[in-house]
């Protein structure tokens, strides 16, 4: 543990004994996203479970102000979430010295990558510590729509044609989910993917059994927004969301390829919406990824950015090769 300007920096193993403590702190930074959530991250770390864990901590007088959970992967530090989630920072306190996160840094000793950071994020703010080499530059943008939304023409006729389309075609109206409705969706979005020739995600066995304890533990915090569209007690599309702090997350959906003609998807996306906009939301991302679909609703592209802090040794090392 090392101290200074009465901020102690502790770099654990073990995120769960501070599960609460990570709560407390996730609800003071204004900033942070359900992809920083222990409720997302906790049960990642459970199934995607490679590496050794660094987990950058930062006390004031026994509370916990900053949270950077970490691990090991091909000789570099990356952030829990890596690969599955769109935003990954760390959770702070709005008053937390950037100086200190580069302390922080400095203490891991190793190489650091850090990536898909919003801008203003205390990550990209803070000091390069003294005597690494730092590496930066732009990461995947995501789609955001800001709302309350202003559908285009097209959009808005698109979207009352498939409405209309599935009241024809029996089903009910667009209702509310569960965690438990992961699986119906997982199977909806797998029979989509293979229809193209492709796995899709969830070929990844970790996927699902991750996905059903993050879900369970969100909709426990009240984050989860998941909807389906029934045709009696058969789903015939699912779209998982998170709501918190203002903004809503499109994270996945699947709908039946055999029903690809009802538009359901955009029946579903339209749903959420307008969901978000009674929520008082004033935004609606859609994450990473470039389909057109997401930018037919009006949604923009918001930067994220990277890191990569080297230590000394290591760089001489590169240099040396």
């Amino acid at each position: 543990m090392q101290s200074g300007d009465a901020i102690e920096i502790e770099i654990l193993e073990d995120a769960g004994r501070i599960e609460a403590a990570w709560w407390d702190l996730w609800h003071r930074d204004p900033h942070a996203t359900p992809f920083q959530s222990p409720a997302w991250l906790l049960p990642w770390r459970r199934y995607f479970a490679v590496g050794d864990d660094a987990i950058l901590s930062f006390w004031e007088k026994d509370h916990l102000i900053g949270l950077l959970p970490l691990f090991e992967h091909e000789g570099q530090l990356l952030p829990w979430g890596a690969g599955t989630s769109d935003w990954l920072d760390g959770v702070f306190y709005p008053s937390l010295d950037p100086a200190a996160l580069s302390r922080g840094i400095a203490a891991l000793m190793q190489p650091v990558d850090l990536f898909q950071l919003r801008t203003g994020s205390p990550l990209l703010r803070m000091p390069v510590p003294w005597g690494w080499c730092e590496k930066a530059g732009p990461a995947e943008s995501c789609a955001v729509l800001s709302l309350p939304m202003q559908p285009n023409k097209k959009m808005a006729q698109n979207l009352r044609y498939y409405r209309r389309r599935a009241a024809r075609a029996g089903l009910g109206e667009p209702c509310r989910g569960t965690a438990r409705d992961i699986d119906a969706l997982a199977d909806l979005h797998t029979r989509r993917w293979n229809g193209r020739d492709e796995p899709g995600i969830f070929a990844d066995p970790r996927m699902l059994g991750w996905l059903r304890e993050a879900l369970a533990a969100l909709e426990a915090a009240g984050l989860l927004r998941l909807y389906l569209l029934r045709n009696g007690s058969e789903t015939l599309a699912a779209l998982c969301a998170f709501g918190a702090k203002g903004r809503s997350y499109y994270y996945i959906g699947g709908f039946d390829p055999e029903h690809a003609a009802l538009g359901l998807g955009t029946v579903l996306v339209g749903h959420a919406i307008e969901e978000a906009q009674r929520e008082g939301h004033r935004s609606f991302d859609f994450l990473r990824g470039r389909e057109p679909y997401k930018y037919h609703w009006g949604a923009v592209d918001e930067p994220t950015h990277g890191r990569q802090f080297i230590p000394p040794d290591r760089e001489h090392a590169d240099e040396q090769r």
